[in-house]
């Protein structure tokens, strides 16, 4: 363990909190990232980055490749910036990629401090964005002054990432992909509890549409309730998730009680309380284990969905009918062994005197276009837990542990002077 360097990265720990307060203050909603950006590249001006990249994405590039998914019209406006720090030479490249974007704060009165002030209460600091992902780029920016600081001259590139669209799809990340950006390993922070997440899910989002016979409330009798019909759907849905767990039994997943989920969040249907329902679509979110492709996850639905006649007489002239929706993410993996891997476990036990967690996400993220459309083989690594809710908050503690961590794990993979 390189102490110098610790603790260089001990003595900037309030630095860090105040980057982190910085950064949550900026209302970063897609199409709101502009002015947190002009801040990244004014702390990467500050510390002597060589190579600062600016660019708001180009939509009609992205538009015809598999892994292009956005509801926006353009990105002016919301630029990506890289910021590149050059190796002396001999070492391996790192690209460290955070979004910027963070999902809206929802109903403000259900939090008990501003979503966009960056409160530092009880050794947590609150804000929108702080877990998911803002806490990487105070992280990554202070791992940097650590190292100026402690006199490391990296061998290998180091490439900071601040991409936005990833909360509606990964837009950005493969803009700096469709760039040419690529390195010998990635890092990409989410939320994963301080885990090592060599395995990644993918995600389809779908809606199933399910037909009735319209009737008389009164004669429900002579009618045929789609809603009845769709509880009878969504129980066998539950039947299907358990399968696919059983089918797709990977390592990093054993210990998830339900580890690629099929999770519907939405249902309509019906028009009068008087009325036998013809009709009711509901909406949902299905998980696709590491290795296996979208198409191989859309044919399980679609094929058990089918298989429902068997069971059902009304579903042989009415079958539910799936449709899916353009919002979607492919699995990614590296090996267990990778080198990227082994580097991060052994930072990650000098720094903290234990051994670290492995695990597969829960949730896609944009390893999936670093893995497998940039040719850069990445891990998920970050110190995060609480997102997407109210009060989304990050200890002090551990975004200072992670920190440490993550400057010993560059230090190690780049190579230093």
């Amino acid at each position: 363990m390189d102490r110098y360097l610790d603790e260089q990265v001990l003595a900037l720990g309030e630095k860090l909190t105040q980057r982190l307060v910085a950064l949550a203050s900026f209302p970063t909603v897609s199409g709101k990232e502009y002015d947190a950006q002009q801040y990244i590249c004014e702390q990467l001006k500050a510390l002597q980055c060589d190579q600062i990249d600016v660019w708001d994405p180009d939509i009609e590039s992205m538009r015809g490749h598999e892994a292009f998914v956005s509801s926006r019209n353009d990105f002016a406006g919301s630029p990506n910036v890289v910021g590149t720090w050059k190796g002396s030479g001999g070492g391996r490249s790192l690209i460290v990629n955070a979004h910027i974007d963070v999902v809206p704060p929802g109903d403000e009165s259900e939090w008990t401090v501003p979503p966009f002030a960056g409160t530092v209460r009880n050794g947590r600091i609150f804000g929108r964005g702080v877990s998911d992902m803002k806490c990487a780029h105070a992280a990554l920016l202070t791992c940097v002054e650590a190292l100026h600081k402690a006199g490391r001259r990296l061998r290998g590139d180091l490439i900071f990432q601040s991409v936005i669209e990833e909360e509606t799809g990964g837009a950005g990340t493969l803009s700096c992909a469709l760039r040419g950006y690529q390195a010998d390993g990635a890092l990409i922070p989410e939320p994963v509890h301080m885990a090592l997440c060599p395995a990644q899910q993918g995600v389809l989002y779908f809606r199933v549409h399910v037909t009735g016979k319209a009737g008389h409330g009164g004669e429900r009798y002579l009618g045929v309730s789609a809603i009845e019909k769709a509880a009878f759907v969504l129980e066998a849905l539950g039947e299907l998730e358990r399968r696919r767990g059983e089918e797709w039994n990977h390592p990093l997943y054993r210990e998830v009680p339900i580890p690629f989920t099929i999770n519907v969040g939405t249902i309509q249907g019906g028009a009068w309380p008087s009325m036998v329902p013809e009709h009711v679509a509901f909406e949902g979110r299905m998980g696709v284990a590491p290795g296996e492709t979208l198409q191989q996850a859309r044919c399980s639905m679609e094929d058990f969905l089918a298989g429902l006649e068997e069971r059902d007489p009304w579903f042989r002239e009415h079958p539910p009918q799936v449709e899916w929706l353009p919002n979607r993410l492919y699995s990614a993996q590296i090996p267990e062994d990778h080198p990227l891997v082994d580097t991060a476990k052994a930072a990650f036990a000098q720094v903290m005197q234990w051994q670290p967690q492995m695990a597969g996400t829960a949730f896609g993220t944009d390893a999936s276009v670093l893995t497998n459309f940039a040719g850069t083989p990445t891990l998920v690594f970050g110190p995060g837990s609480v997102a997407h809710c109210a009060d989304e908050s990050i200890a002090v503690d551990t975004l200072l542990d992670y920190t440490r961590v993550m400057a010993q794990l560059i230090a190690d993979w780049c190579g230093s002077d």
